[in-house]
């Protein structure tokens, strides 16, 4: 690769660095082998290439005697004879080629690719196809067309009837008493300028970026091993049966990568020329910064020992969380009025697989889900104009603007990201930029809020469950909840208490997904009525983790930190709602020291009244039940904008 694109990178003369040509290199298969994309999803390119009505010109001359007698063509000349073409564009297939004058490319560099046997075939694919195509292509065609060239490449042909015909943008010249030249196999137009190669969306990943100074061979690393090189043997030509095994005489090979056709990752066709998409890609610096940054939340350990709220033993079946400890086994009362402990059957993680870099299955889980987040949002459809129209006008962006990516991911914040870009690519089907950073919120990709409000377990001496209850938006107004955009109705569970109950139940919540990071803790509590006239509640909150010596862990929250002692944890004061409104209690900040994300274990919140029963005395004062609108857990990422310490009330 280093041979060629030291060379193509000097091949035009006056081109801006975004338009400048680069290499790109196919495996081919035994056999002779045609170059193919790499995912068979293109649409049939006869759209493009139509025969023409009269595919075989008056003029005797082929289109090589008519290249050959043209002065300002020579250097074209040379390079067709060094690679053979020569006797292509003399025999009698249909062809039409654009043919570039002398001086707008480096015809020395070119004929010493192709005298070379190992970059011959890049001098015939990428600059001899990308000049070339099948059949008679007429500039009086009414409309401006595409042309699918023999690279395999779109190229606009405009300005039809009129005295602007272009290729490529490049101005045709108008010759004697017309535009092209008519042979006895094709047509030829004489172009002010080189076609220069393009790689499409998929063969930019692979593209030798160092004569830019940038770097970027760890994202083409990553994609690079989810690619496969399989035999197409309908386009092959099929041979002899030797030893009960087909041979082939002409092989055919193409390339598929999983992860950018999967709908689990990337979930886009980026080889197809007759799609529209920009990637971007981040430098190895870039890459290095991000990994280091996102492996920090998903510090693994195997098995994970945690609180199955759904166990049955008696040890733990029916028990409620008492009065507030005031004895050494306190603690150890919270912990076990809370769930059994599964350390029987502890999550565990799959094993890494047999061919991965790293053996070690917690590093594995690290490793390969930094790498995903990094690579996921890489790839955006330009036909999407609703959020990614900037990306084709180039218009700069600014905070408000929204992206959405092949994977399905709305970005946001997006002002810095053309801070960060530090190159700008034309592609030949779409755009590719190169950032020095991380363009993404951490909130958005691999650090998101969590929320929850199913209960894993709802605990009384009675043993009632829970219940679903939804308030319609017509029934509040703001000043009592303002919702989140998406929501339609205020959500809420309750705990299943018969009426005039005297029991104190509890709410247990599991907290999915966690990751080894510092998160904002808030419960949203709903009151009894919306006019105001309920009473409030006077709750505690527990939590439940997994230290990093798999050891399970319980504290109270005081709405600042987790308290650990029993000394502090005695001492926490009630958190008392205001029962006018739908009011979010700020829990505390915790920093958990295991991630959690893609195991069955988690760790989980407790709710209950600070009050062991609820007399009349009681119940004129506090509200028995509990409602639970939502349990949120936000990351504290100081790097993120979005993200601050501020409380919410």
């Amino acid at each position: 690769m280093s041979i060629l694109h030291n060379i193509f990178q000097h091949l035009v003369k006056g081109f801006s660095e975004e338009s400048r040509p680069h290499p790109f290199f196919y495996k081919m298969g035994g056999g002779v082998g045609l170059l193919l994309g790499f995912f068979s999803s293109c649409s049939d390119f006869n759209d493009y290439n139509t025969v023409g009505v009269d595919t075989n010109p008056s003029a005797e001359k082929t289109l090589w005697e008519n290249i050959s007698d043209k002065g300002e063509l020579s250097d074209f000349a040379q390079v067709l004879q060094t690679v053979g073409y020569d006797a292509v564009l003399n025999a009698p297939t249909t062809y039409t080629v654009w043919a570039p004058v002398n001086g707008t490319f480096n015809k020395d560099s070119l004929i010493s690719l192709a005298q070379n046997a190992a970059t011959r075939k890049n001098v015939i694919e990428q600059f001899v196809y990308d000049h070339v195509a099948n059949y008679s292509h007429f500039e009086s065609n009414p409309a401006d067309t595409v042309v699918y060239m023999l690279s395999k490449k779109l190229i606009r042909f405009s300005g039809k009837n009129t005295s602007n015909l272009s290729f490529d943008g490049k101005a045709i010249n108008w010759g004697g008493n017309a535009f092209n030249t008519p042979s006895s196999n094709g047509l030829l137009y004489t172009l002010n300028g080189m076609v220069p190669f393009r790689p499409n969306a998929y063969e930019n990943f692979f593209t030798d970026k160092s004569h830019y100074g940038i770097a970027d061979s760890y994202f083409n690393a990553y994609v690079k091993k989810y690619e496969k090189i399989i035999l197409d043997e309908d386009a092959s030509v099929k041979g002899e049966i030797v030893n009960g095994n087909q041979v082939y005489d002409d092989s055919v090979t193409v390339t598929t990568n999983s992860f950018v056709t999967s709908s689990q990752h990337l979930n886009a066709e980026l080889d197809n020329e007759d799609s529209l998409y920009t990637v971007i890609i981040p430098t190895d610096a870039a890459w290095q910064k991000a990994y280091d940054k996102i492996k920090s939340y998903y510090k693994y350990i195997t098995p994970i020992k945690y609180q199955n709220l759904s166990s049955t033993s008696t040890d733990f079946a029916g028990k409620k969380g008492g009065t507030c400890p005031t004895t050494s086994t306190g603690k150890a009362t919270i912990l076990a009025a809370s769930a059994g402990v599964d350390a029987n059957n502890a999550a565990t993680l799959s094993t890494a697989p047999s061919d991965a870099d790293i053996q070690d299955t917690k590093a594995y889980w690290t490793d390969s889900i930094a790498k995903r987040w990094i690579v996921r949002n890489a790839a955006f459809s330009e036909t999407n104009r609703k959020y990614n129209s900037k990306l084709v006008s180039g218009t700069a962006f600014v905070k408000n603007d929204t992206l959405f990516s092949t994977s399905g991911n709305k970005l946001t914040g997006l002002d810095k990201l053309d801070e960060v870009t530090v190159l700008r690519q034309q592609l030949s089907n779409g755009h590719a930029r190169m950032v020095n950073d991380f363009p993404y919120r951490a909130s958005e990709t691999y650090a998101p809020v969590i929320k929850t409000r199913t209960p894993g377990r709802v605990v009384s001496t009675s043993g009632y469950g829970y219940d679903n209850f939804y308030m319609e938006r017509w029934q509040f107004d703001d000043s009592f909840c303002k919702l989140d955009d998406d929501e339609e109705n205020l959500k809420y569970v309750r705990a299943s208490l018969p009426e005039g109950s005297n029991f104190a139940p509890e709410m247990d919540f599991y907290l999915p997904d966690v990751l080894s990071t510092t998160y904002d803790i808030y419960a949203v509590v709903v009151p009894a009525k919306v006019d105001g006239s309920g009473l409030p509640y006077t709750l505690r909150f527990d939590l439940h983790y997994t230290d990093a010596s798999n050891q399970p862990q319980t504290g109270r929250l005081d709405g600042e930190t987790l308290q650990t002692t029993i000394a502090k944890i005695s001492k926490v004061p009630a958190f008392v709602n205001n029962p006018t409104k739908v009011d979010t209690l700020y829990l505390g900040r915790f920093t958990f020291p295991i991630c959690y994300y893609g195991t069955k274990a988690a760790p989980n919140l407790k709710v209950m009244s600070t009050l062991s029963s609820f007399s009349i005395s009681n119940k004129t004062k506090y509200d028995a039940q509990i409602r639970i609108a939502n349990i949120i857990l936000k990351p504290k990422d100081l790097e993120d904008n979005e993200q601050n310490a501020t409380k919410e009330d």
